[in-house]
């Protein structure tokens, strides 16, 4: 079936272009979304309270991390087949430093 001359074909949307159609519509709508909400954005995070800082590290003492601190003995000390003498320092757990403490046998 040819066409006539001179006639021009009836053009029938197709699936193709409605969506092309629909997809720039929704496109422009995101960006128009966007761009209110960047605004509001921004000054929401400039009205909020800043971070806190970081707690002041504490000077160094002789409680370590998780448990064990580092005291220097009054006493000579012996644990585990390791003696010390007075003066020195020594790593012991937490509950044998307050033991020792208690005595009065570490600084």
């Amino acid at each position: 079936m040819a066409a006539k001359k001179g006639s021009t074909p009836a053009t029938k949307p197709t699936s193709k272009t409605e969506s092309a159609a629909v997809q720039a519509v929704q496109t422009a709508a995101q960006a128009t979304a966007e761009t209110a909400a960047a605004p509001a954005a921004e000054t929401a995070t400039e009205t909020t309270t800043p971070e806190k800082p970081a707690p002041p590290e504490e000077a160094p003492s002789k409680k370590g991390a998780t448990g064990w601190v580092v005291a220097t003995l009054k006493t000579r000390h012996c644990d585990g087949g390791v003696c010390k003498e007075a003066g020195e320092e020594m790593r012991m757990t937490r509950g044998t430093y307050e033991r020792l403490k208690k005595y009065g046998r570490v600084e």
